[in-house]
């Protein structure tokens, strides 16, 4: 397949997915739609943070949906490493300068956070969180001469205009993604199914950055504004797949777990408040 040519397609991928000899093909198909994606990054004509957002959006449309319905469908470890590479790639292959406008901020990463939030709302969705806690514990990336993990090194706190809060970042990813996931996470009265959805894949996010701030805490995001309401820190998925993170590395122990899960609730608590 080339990527320069061609594009892989939804019901592609699907067809790939239903059949277990063809994991080669779907990694290489998966490789070169990212590759394909990295190349309309690089040459995207844009000025400006607005501008930017939407080119590089445009750019990797078909990419984030087809992670969305990957992580979906996937069921097995072989599947799983395609969309981990899919995020290894972007987060590596993309150069850190400032965005057009002076902010400094790469735009072009807003991608890899986009994949990464495709593969979480496609696993939550199934109720396989494998695809998302490989990424979590295993991918990294390199910042500045920092390697790190990848959901440490790109994420909303860091993403985001200099004068934009996280939450209004978290926002913009709400409004990008609710579009991509309808065959996944119907839509209900309010859309209370995707935002309570959202906001434990942000909770699971930004507490498992714990380990890589010495048990302190991460980015705070959209589900802030809902603990206003419930006054309970939306941790399902965090707590019902804590054995499979910490297999994956996500933390080291369940004791670290209670560590990085009690400084972030402090300020997931703080944030509602604001």
């Amino acid at each position: 397949m080339s990527s320069q040519t061609e594009t892989v397609t939804v019901a592609e991928l699907k067809d790939l997915l239903a059949e277990p000899a063809a994991r080669i093909e779907l990694h290489d198909a998966i490789h070169d739609e990212t590759i394909r994606t990295i190349e309309a990054l690089r040459n995207a004509d844009c000025q400006g943070y607005d501008e930017c957002l939407r080119a590089y959006e445009a750019a990797s449309a078909n990419l984030i949906e087809l992670l969305v319905t990957g992580a979906y469908f996937s069921n097995c470890a072989d599947h799983d490493k395609a969309w981990a590479h899919a995020i290894r790639l972007l987060a590596n292959r993309i150069p850190f300068p400032g965005s057009a406008d002076g902010t400094e901020i790469n735009l072009q990463h807003q991608v890899t956070l986009l994949a990464i939030y495709a593969v979480a709302f496609g696993a939550a969705a199934a109720d396989r969180l494998d695809p998302l806690a490989r990424i979590i514990g295993t991918v990294h990336a390199e910042d500045d001469g920092r390697v790190g993990r990848v959901t440490y090194l790109v994420n909303c706190e860091r993403l985001k205009r200099a004068d934009e809060a996280p939450i209004q970042a978290s926002l913009r990813l709400w409004m990008t993604l609710r579009s991509i996931t309808d065959e996944f996470v119907p839509k209900t009265t309010e859309d209370a199914l995707f935002d309570a959805l959202l906001d434990e894949i942000e909770y699971l996010l930004g507490v498992t950055h714990g380990r890589d701030t010495a048990e302190g805490t991460g980015p705070v995001g959209y589900g802030a504004i809902q603990v206003l309401a419930t006054r309970v820190a939306p941790d399902r998925l965090v707590r019902g797949n804590l054995d499979l993170l910490i297999a994956h590395d996500a933390f080291q122990s369940v004791d670290e777990f209670y560590i990085c899960r009690e400084r972030y609730n402090k300020r997931y608590a703080a944030e509602a408040r604001v």
